[in-house]
This record gives structure tokens, C-alpha cells and sequence, in this order.
């Protein structure tokens, strides 16, 4: 091989090295301004911590100023007109297995309180026989005192479990509820909840709304279906919260032809709905969407934000109608988007550690 073939083998050997380099050159600048694009994180230490089972961020005063976090007042807002108000049939299974336990209790109270006088006269008689010349053995005698403590160990715990379960009741669902249960009308709309003849709802009014009074009466009617709205009767104030609706709650009873459990429910019409409700205007920007719900991000000190549910029935012009927050409650309205992404890295890395 001559001098000159060697040259240009050597040369194609060094255009072959430099065309590499330029590809991984220009592929590490690709992939980098791709990393920009996509991932878009708060520079800076970040921290979530929990606290009684809420999750906290915690960002220093240069890390949010670094970031773009931006936090706002909310304005107070006087809202004149209709407000939404929804609710969601429950389901009382608990309550039914609730009632099958009770009448289990209730039967072997029962059988003991009846077999407790018989065994209490044996005794008695037995030990008369024992005393008298000794008719009767003394283990005849001891079996028989046997049984009476045997029949009243069982009282009292009977006893004691029906309490205890009666305050689980009252705990979960209140009195009103917990009387389905423990005195077991044979009529009545409580009664009509345990034969499935109606069904039990669960309604979110605002927190300002007056409270209903007994025997009161509203109309509902299914969501986006056209059926003449049903009478639903007030039961009771609800002990459990509807986290997709902030308000307070209240049960009610329903006929069960047209509602099965889940279904969600309006109100028709709302309980003095054009009366003037205060609250605040939420603005659009502070807003973050998650789980089909509007959350924002409450600052509750000099560097730490709180994520909360918004109430997301009164759209606005500027904003949402939310009168459970105060006026003047400080809330992220730029960089909230960051801090709802560094709390799932966070529990994302929860899970992976565990």
C-alpha cells in the first residue's frame, strides 16, 4: 500500500472521529434543553413534613423568591344569588351490620335476664335441701350457684357490649340515627331506611346557611336526569363531612325508587338560596386541580404553605365564591403548580422508601 492511500484512510479514520463527537455534542445540548422543557422545579432546599396527618411545605424566603412564589389576601365578596347545593345517597351498611349485631345482643340479654330467675330459685331451693340434714350434696349445690354467676357474667356482658356499641353508633352517625338502631321503630321513615324503601342523604349546605329545623322537608332531584323532583324528609345533622362539597352536612330520607347509593343529587330548590352570603373571592391563578377538586395553597407562616379544598360550585368573572376562608388569608397565586409538584415527589418518595 502507497504513501498516498494511506493518507486518505487516515483522514477518512479522523472525518469518521470528528463526525461522532459533533453527534454527541449536539445530542447532550438536545437532551438537556429537553430536561428544561419538561421538568420545571423550585431551585432551591425544598421540605415537606407532616403534621397530624397533614402535609406541609416548607420553602426558605430566598427559595421563593427564586422560584416565583407569589402569595395574595383574599378579598371579602358579598354573593347575591343562587348557590348550589348538592348532595350524595349513602350507605347505611354499616348501619345494617350495626342492626344484626344489636338483635344478636339484644337476643342473648334476653335469654340470660329469662334463665337467670330459674336457676337463682334451683339454687336457693338446693342450698335450703343442703342446709336441711344435708338432702342435697354440696356440689349439687355449688353447681347450682355456678349457673347463677354463669347466667349473670352474661348479663353484664351483654349489657356492657350494647353500650359500647351504642356509642359506636352515636359516634359515627348521632342519636337520631343510632335510635334506628337501638329502639328498632316498626314505623316511620328510620324504619323505612332498613327495608330499602327509602334511601339516606347526605346534603352540604354553605357554612352560613341557617340550620334546618326537625320535620323540615326539601326537594331533590338526581344530576342530569329529568325526573320530577322527590320530597326528602330531614333526619338529622350529619357527624361525617363531604369533602367534595365544603358545608355543613345534614342527613335526610329519600324514596328509594329513582336514587341508589353514590348517586350525586341537587337540591331543588336550595334553602334560602337568595339570601346574601359573605365570603371571599378565590382568584383564578391560585387555584391548582387535582382529583377533579380545586385546591390552593394557604401560607400559615413566613415559610410554610398548607394545601386546602375550595369550594368550586360559584364561578366567577375573577375567581370562585368561597365562604368558609377568611378575608385576609394569604394564598399562593403564582408558583402553586410547584408546590402541588414538590408535594407528590415527595410522597412519591414515601413510597418508594417504603
Amino acid at each position: 500500500m502507497n504513501k498516498k492511500a494511506l493518507w486518505i484512510i487516515g483522514a477518512q479514520i479522523a472525518l469518521i472521529i470528528l463526525l461522532i463527537w459533533a453527534v454527541v455534542l449536539v445530542g447532550r445540548d438536545e437532551y438537556e434543553t429537553m430536561q428544561d422543557d419538561n421538568e420545571e422545579e423550585i431551585e432551591g432546599p425544598v421540605h415537606v413534613v407532616e403534621q397530624n396527618g397533614l402535609q406541609l411545605v416548607q420553602l426558605n424566603l430566598a427559595t421563593q423568591q427564586n422560584s416565583g412564589i407569589r402569595v395574595e389576601p383574599l378579598h371579602p365578596y358579598d354573593y347575591h344569588g343562587n348557590i348550589k347545593v348538592l348532595g350524595t345517597v349513602v350507605s347505611i351498611q354499616t348501619l345494617v351490620d350495626y342492626n344484626s349485631q344489636y338483635q344478636q345482643l339484644k337476643t342473648q340479654l334476653a335469654i340470660a335476664e329469662s334463665i337467670l330467675p330459674n336457676h337463682q330459685l334451683q339454687y336457693q331451693r338446693y342450698k335450703q335441701l343442703n342446709e336441711d340434714d344435708k338432702n342435697v350434696s354440696d356440689k349439687a349445690v355449688q353447681e347450682a350457684q355456678a349457673l347463677v354467676i354463669n347466667d349473670q357474667t352474661q348479663i353484664k356482658s351483654a349489657q356492657a357490649q350494647l353500650k359500647a356499641l351504642t356509642d359506636t353508633i352515636v359516634a359515627q352517625w348521632g342519636k337520631p340515627l343510632a335510635t334506628l338502631i337501638t329502639q328498632h321503630p316498626a314505623t316511620g321513615s328510620l324504619h323505612d331506611l332498613l327495608t330499602q324503601k327509602k334511601v339516606l342523604v347526605q346534603v352540604s349546605f354553605p357554612l352560613n346557611f341557617k340550620e334546618p329545623e326537625a320535620n323540615s322537608t326539601i326537594f331533590i332531584s338526581p344530576i342530569q336526569d329529568e325526573i320530577k323532583p322527590v320530597r326528602a324528609d330531614y333526619v338529622s345533622q350529619s357527624i361525617q363531612t363531604d369533602i367534595s362539597n365544603i358545608g355543613k352536612t345534614y342527613f335526610y330520607s329519600a324514596p328509594a325508587e329513582f336514587l341508589r347509593v353514590g348517586m350525586r343529587v341537587n337540591v331543588v330548590p336550595a334553602q334560602s338560596a337568595s339570601s346574601m352570603l359573605k365570603g371571599v373571592i378565590v382568584p383564578n391563578q391560585a387555584i391548582v386541580w387535582h382529583g377533579g377538586m380545586a385546591w390552593i395553597y394557604v401560607k400559615t407562616k413566613a415559610d410554610t404553605f398548607l394545601r386546602k379544598p375550595v369550594a368550586s360550585d360559584v364561578e366567577l368573572d375573577n375567581g370562585w365564591f368561597d365562604n368558609s376562608l377568611r378575608p385576609g388569608t394569604e394564598v399562593v397565586t403564582h408558583g402553586a403548580q410547584l408546590l402541588l409538584s414538590e408535594e407528590f415527589k415527595f410522597q412519591i418518595k414515601n413510597e418508594n422508601d417504603d
